[in-house]
């Protein structure tokens, strides 16, 4: 069990990625705190977490609500008396566009979650790691965070800036001298999930762009993205969060890992 007597809050955690990861975590032993901003998904992930039987609460909010974040710390803080593990998942992929066709509240709506989210997360939580003067902050990247992605440039512009925060904090902890608060970004390829491969998702937007059909954006768009040809599951990606997590990924900071199938070199 390798995060026994550890505390985890992670965000977005009511399905996909950040369901996998919380469920990862309570399989070893964490102490869970599923934070979403939809209720019913938010319950479902924490009866799953429960019946690992580890302790586990859940928080209704909004990652770009500042107000939220300190009432979850305050939260987390009376539960659980401090954290151990922060993980930045929530985000959103919004509505695609080419950019000269973009509208103004779209593209701030995914800046204020995607990088104001992980930004007040960061800023309200960190203190807690610092108390401790050891801990895990995970940051959900992609690797549109490392590469153009036409028709989606509000999402590329926040996952680069997420990794370019990730990498300012790890930099700032080491001047500090908490080498053992890591901070590490993740970058996924095109993962089957909700926002990728649900209803209205990233396929359906690009099918109804290109006039093709979900079957051909698959084969001929994203299939295409991986040597691997294909897309990755949750666990996958929950796996490295788990690692970086862990003891053994102690010596890992600073870094935006890929785990992508063969996507990106970089």
């Amino acid at each position: 069990m390798k995060l026994v007597n550890k505390t985890a809050v992670i965000t977005g955690a009511g399905k996909g990625i950040g369901k996998a990861i919380a469920l990862s975590f309570a399989g070893e032993g964490a102490n869970i705190v599923v934070a979403d901003i939809n209720e019913g998904s938010a319950m479902e992930t924490l009866e799953e977490v429960k019946s690992a039987g580890v302790n586990a609460i859940h928080s209704v909010m909004d990652v770009s609500r500042q107000n939220d974040v300190v009432r979850l710390k305050d939260m987390v803080v009376r539960e659980f008396g401090g954290l151990d593990i922060l993980v930045n998942n929530a985000g959103i992929m919004g509505k695609r566009s080419f950019l000269f066709a973009a509208k103004d509240v779209e593209w701030r709506k995914i800046i204020e979650v995607n990088l104001f989210g992980c930004y007040h997360m960061t800023r309200v939580f960190l203190p807690l790691l610092i108390e401790r003067k050891k801990g895990r902050i995970i940051n959900m990247a992609s690797i549109q965070g490392k590469q153009a992605s036409p028709t989606n440039s509000a999402y590329a512009a926040s996952k680069h800036a997420v990794i370019g925060l990730t990498r300012t904090v790890a930099a700032e902890l080491g001047l500090l001298g908490l080498g053992e608060i890591t901070a590490n970004a993740i970058c996924p390829g095109v993962v089957d999930t909700d926002l990728v491969s649900g209803p209205g998702g990233a396929v359906d937007q690009l099918a109804g762009m290109l006039n093709t059909t979900r079957e051909a954006v698959i084969e001929e768009r994203i299939k295409p993205m991986s040597i691997q040809r294909r897309m990755l599951d949750v666990k996958e990606i929950a796996t490295m969060a788990l690692y970086l997590s862990s003891e053994e990924g102690r010596g890992i900071t600073g870094q935006a890992i890929n785990v992508c199938g063969g996507s990106v070199f970089y």
